[in-house]
């Protein structure tokens, strides 16, 4: 029978998914979808049109773009041009990722790469035991820009008015960073170039978005002497589409290659530990993984070294 298991992730704010596909027919293809509160569907990330031959097979998911602290359920059903999706549907959830007050900055196509952001510009209560390396300091203000034209007519006192929809917002965004490392992590986040999933409490009024950033200040803080670590960063932002979820998304903060690498010298030694590929991705606590944090896994395009 198939089945469908969501497990949210608090640490590295990702849902993990396994679909067991027994049910589906031969040679189908399933596609899982994120269902939110309000009744709106998002295909997962890397969970388009999966193909289920053999039906035995099984497949594991990450969903890192999931709203914090919201209940959320998925469902996976078969689809094949000319088939009711509703044929075959298995579905999970709730399920609610805890962000303990955090905000994020996702690459959503590498999150092995995302970073995680708290509020604590100065050490002091209550951030007297800072343990983040990244804090947000300011959201700029909002901007939509105007679609329109006014075209000054020959012998007529008013223009005309061409218009179309109002733009979406373009802001800024401005954040700490304490250490020198944390800098390879800003790097790393923003170097492929791309959009990224900004969350943050909703106290802030800002929903999850993805936004295109512009270029990357960087300014040196906090002291005259410029070995202090501390960096200041700004960098403009325009909210954009979701990008394709076509295609999976490399790795998450807690299961890449990197981390396979540094924790286990050789293959067989990983082997030698009895661990599933499903409990090597899904990171479980039996993997021992020794981590990097979040966010700056190697200086390679996918957070490999070179």
């Amino acid at each position: 029978m198939a089945s469908l298991t969501a497990t949210a992730n608090n640490t590295y704010a990702f849902i993990s998914l396994y679909i067991d596909f027994d049910a589906f027919t031969t040679q189908n293809q399933v596609t899982v979808v994120r269902v939110h509160p309000d009744g709106t569907e998002y295909t997962v990330r890397g969970g388009y049109r999966i193909e289920t031959f053999p039906v035995t097979f099984d497949y594991f998911l990450t969903d890192t773009e999931a709203p914090l602290d919201t209940a959320v359920t998925y469902r996976a059903f078969e689809d094949v041009v000319g088939l009711d999706p509703s044929t075959t549907v298995v579905t999970g959830g709730p399920v609610t990722i805890d962000s303990g007050g955090y905000q994020w900055f996702k690459d959503p196509s590498r999150p092995w790469a995302d970073i995680r952001v708290d509020l604590c510009a100065d050490i002091g209560a209550p951030c007297a035991a800072i343990a983040d390396p990244v804090s947000l300091l300011r959201l700029g203000n909002k901007t939509r820009a105007s679609d329109a034209s006014i075209i000054p007519i020959l012998d007529r006192e008013l223009p005309a008015d061409i218009w179309a929809r109002r733009k979406g917002i373009v802001s800024s965004l401005t954040f700490l960073t304490r250490t020198l490392a944390a800098i390879d992590t800003v790097y790393d986040l923003f170097t492929a170039g791309g959009p990224l999933l900004l969350q943050f409490q909703p106290e802030f009024g800002w929903d999850d978005a993805y936004w295109q950033p512009g270029e990357l200040a960087e300014t040196y803080t906090g002291s005259n002497d410029q070995r202090t670590p501390y960096r200041r960063w700004t960098v403009p932002i325009v909210q954009v589409d979701r990008p394709s979820p076509a295609g999976a998304a490399q790795g998450t903060a807690c299961a890449n290659w990197c981390v396979i690498e540094d924790t286990y010298a050789t293959s067989q030694t990983l082997a030698d530990t009895g661990l599933t590929w499903l409990e090597v991705a899904s990171c479980d606590t039996a993997a021992s993984f020794v981590g990097f944090g979040f966010g700056g896994y190697g200086d390679g395009p996918y957070g490999d070294p070179t």
